[in-house]
Parts: C-alpha cells; structure tokens; sequence
C-alpha cells in the first residue's frame, strides 16, 4: 500500500484532444520516495464534489528521465479523468501515492534481447516508460511495438514514438 504525499503540478500538457499527461514537482525531501522502475503506477487521491476519489495511472517518464509523469484519457462518465482533462493545471496540488506495481522491466545493458509489446489507446502509458529504458539501457536489444489507435491524431504519444524511432533507426 502506498503513501501519499501532496505534490505540485508542474506541468499539464495537450497529449491528444482526449488526454493530458501531468508532470508533478518532486521536493528534495520526497525524492527518494518517488524513485521508480519502468512500468509503475501512481494512486491520486483528490476530494471532487465532497467524495474522495482514488484513481492509478501509469507512469509514462522513464527513470533516467528524473520526472515523474502520468498520462490521462478523458472517459465518458468518468468521476476523475474529465476533471482532470479540463480543469487540472500549473500549481494545483494532487495527493500522489508513492510507485507500485508488477508490470515493471529492469534493464541490464549485457541483454540482447528482442521485446514486443501490444498496446491500444492509453494502454501505452507503462509501455512508453518500458520503451525508452530498454532502448537508452539496453543497446544490443530491439523494441517493436503494436499500438493500435483509431487515428494519429487521437494516438497518445505520436510525436514522442516518432522521435525514438528516428533516434534509434534499426531497434
């Protein structure tokens, strides 16, 4: 079970018309809570409406990346994600859990290894994390990956995948 610390946001950014990723600001002091390894989860916990609301989501950032981002789809009806999509911004404190989580890799740059992943819409979030340790961690390993969107303009992270394709063309 994790705890929870009240952490900044730092930055809120448009990933699609459905879904922003949200940067918080670690403090010093928390840092060493909030260390992570590709393909953890963080729990929010907020008060909206008077009811307290516990969402995970994955983290996306890669370790090495020393940030600590989430990404957020938008769901009809959903008690968090619409909030989150339209209302969250710069300064606004969330309570932030600490990382959990199974679905996790840990690189060794010795493996030459060949990964697959399947993803669909904001299934991507662990996966991107995973993606970018393998690839900078892991120099004689391969990534391909199966992401299915309906379009590239509802495709979370199109731009960011473009790039790492072109960065590190054979793998």
């Amino acid at each position: 079970m994790s705890s929870f610390y009240k952490l900044n946001i730092k930055e809120v950014r448009r990933e699609t018309k459905d879904a922003v990723s949200v940067l918080f600001n670690v403090p010093l002091e928390f840092q060493d809570f909030y260390r992570f390894v590709a393909g953890k989860y963080l729990n929010i916990k907020l008060n909206l409406d008077g009811n307290e609301i516990r969402r995970a989501y994955s983290i996306c950032s890669a370790p090495e990346s020393n940030e600590l981002r989430i990404a957020i789809k938008s769901v009809k009806d959903g008690a968090f994600s619409p909030f989150a999509n339209s209302q969250l911004k710069v300064g606004d404190t969330l309570e932030v859990g600490t990382p959990e989580g199974k679905f996790t890799i840990e690189p060794d740059a010795s493996r030459s290894k060949n990964y697959l992943a399947f993803a669909a819409g904001s299934g991507i979030t662990p996966v991107m994390s995973i993606i970018q340790t393998v690839l900078v961690h892991e120099p004689k390993s391969t990534f391909v990956l199966v992401y299915g969107n309906k379009t590239p303009e509802e495709t979370i992270f199109y731009g960011a995948l473009h790039d790492l394709q072109l960065k590190y063309v054979g793998r």
